[in-house]
């Protein structure tokens, strides 16, 4: 045995609740599990490493279902304007303005704040995805889900009127494809790497290379991750494209796409019937409340969904907006969201939020057969939190147990101290092994800087809300 970490209390995730064990125990042989249960039945004595989980909660690593990590070098540069704005005026100029280099550098900065934050697994949706597998995930050392993202519009939007119909570049959407189809052939054998198609949205892309992309899909057996009625600027394209009556998800089942091979992101367009449908036809969902709250001013329908019995997990999206990708963080904006949304404070209770954040993003990745749970078998994606910190204490087991809404409520990210991915520590003692930190956050600092100083006469012309904002001292 490579790793024991003994008496802990475990957060299994195993049986549809948290499945808790106190004085529990795991241990670790070469990337899996080997052991999952009391402390009383593991000898540790043969193990390499045994760390004493006394005052730790041992737990599967999170899932960050969908994340636009080259975003985090825009950090703070778009948010609190309307919606109608976000993505073209006030986000387009930054995004337009930054180099490979600088997507790298935000992507490296993105993925290490998941990963101190508990994060084990990353859905990432990006452009170039392969060139972040590359040059992030793989030397970090983390389990990533690669979406290609697939669109045929020019990413300077910023002169584009609130009706004006995107205008569809199909050289652009052919190379997506092509790289999307080259994720297979270069990631397909890696186990730290799972490859999805990423059709980024329906007003941002063909019908008929839709249908090209969803047939390669289904011959390679993986899932379409696709942004789904996200907001008014996909309501009102789609009313132009495909008619007055059409809906993202009309027009999507029309197109035969709506199924059990679909995870649609954010979903709080649709209507309580639309949700009904998408459920039924087995497609799953991934919602991202801080990025939609502070973009749009709305509450996913993650606990709608998740109600009708519809398969849920959490993302944090990209900084600009919600301002983190911390997975903790998330789940707190879920549970305490849904329960104002739906004016009822035992809506998406504590239990099921971290179970979104778990398992329930392993099941939207289709990945989880290996991770999500600890049991025996499966991927050791593991991480210890610091149950004795001030923001979590106290942490009580009589007469019931107070770790899970502690750790949901009150958790910052913080409090992490350990992370395993596939057996592989990556953060001891709050120490991020595979690169300097510093560094990581120094380059973002200096590019960062660079990057808004070439923007800014772009983001001035394009004349968001921020320009005023910031002509008026505010920002």
């Amino acid at each position: 045995m490579d790793t024991a970490i003994v008496d802990t209390t475990l957060l299994t995730f195993a049986d549809g609740s948290p499945g808790v064990v106190e004085e529990g125990a795991v241990g670790i042989e070469d990337d899996e599990l080997a052991y999952v249960g009391p402390a009383a039945d593991l000898d540790p004595g043969d193990a390499a490493e045994v760390i004493d989980g006394d005052g730790l909660v041992t737990m599967p690593g999170l899932v960050d279902a969908h994340v636009h990590s080259k975003h985090t070098l825009l950090r703070g540069g778009a948010q609190d304007v309307p919606e109608i704005e976000w993505m073209n005026r006030a986000l387009g100029p930054l995004s337009a303005a930054a180099t490979p280099e600088d997507r790298v550098a935000g992507a490296r900065l993105g993925v290490l704040e998941a990963t101190l934050a508990g994060a084990t697994t990353v859905g990432e949706y990006a452009d170039h995805v392969g060139d972040l597998v590359e040059s992030v995930y793989r030397p970090f050392g983390t389990r990533v889900v690669a979406i290609e993202t697939i669109n045929e519009v020019r990413e300077d939007r910023s002169d584009l009127g609130p009706r004006d119909l995107y205008e569809f570049d199909r050289e652009r959407g052919e190379a997506a494809l092509t790289r999307a189809n080259a994720l297979f052939d270069d990631h397909g054998d890696d186990p730290l790497v799972t490859p999805m198609y990423g059709p980024q949205a329906l007003d941002m892309i063909s019908p008929e290379l839709l249908e090209r992309v969803h047939e390669a899909a289904r011959e390679r057996e993986a899932l379409v991750h696709m942004h789904v009625a996200q907001g008014e600027r996909e309501a009102i394209q789609i009313e132009e494209r495909y008619g007055a009556e059409e809906t993202t998800v009309s027009a999507l089942d029309d197109l035969g796409v709506l199924g059990p091979d679909l995870l649609a992101a954010h979903c709080h367009g649709t209507t309580p019937e639309e949700r009904a449908r998408m459920v039924e036809a087995g497609a799953s969902m991934v919602g991202c409340p801080s990025s939609i709250g502070a973009i749009d001013g709305i509450v996913p329908p993650m606990a709608h969904f998740s109600d009708l019995g519809g398969t849920v997990g959490l993302g944090t999206d990209q900084a600009p907006g919600p301002g983190h990708h911390d997975m903790f963080r998330e789940t707190r904006t879920a549970a305490i969201l849904s329960k104002t949304d739906a004016t009822d404070p035992t809506a998406m209770p504590a239990w099921e939020a971290l179970s979104l954040a778990t398992v329930g993003g392993a099941r939207a990745l289709g990945i989880e057969d290996r991770v999500g749970t600890l049991e025996v078998g499966k991927q050791a994606d593991v991480i210890t939190v610091d149950t004795t910190a001030p923001a979590v204490a106290p942490t009580v087991d009589r007469p019931f147990h107070t770790v899970v809404p502690n750790l949901v409520h009150s958790a910052t990210g913080r409090e992490v101290r350990d992370v395993f991915v596939a057996g592989e520590r990556v953060v001891a003692d709050r120490e991020f092994l595979p690169a300097d930190a510093g560094a990581i956050v120094a380059e973002a600092r200096e590019r960062a800087t660079d990057l808004f100083d070439r923007a800014a006469d772009d983001w001035r012309a394009a004349g968001s809300e921020l320009v005023d904002h910031a002509d008026a001292g505010r920002l």
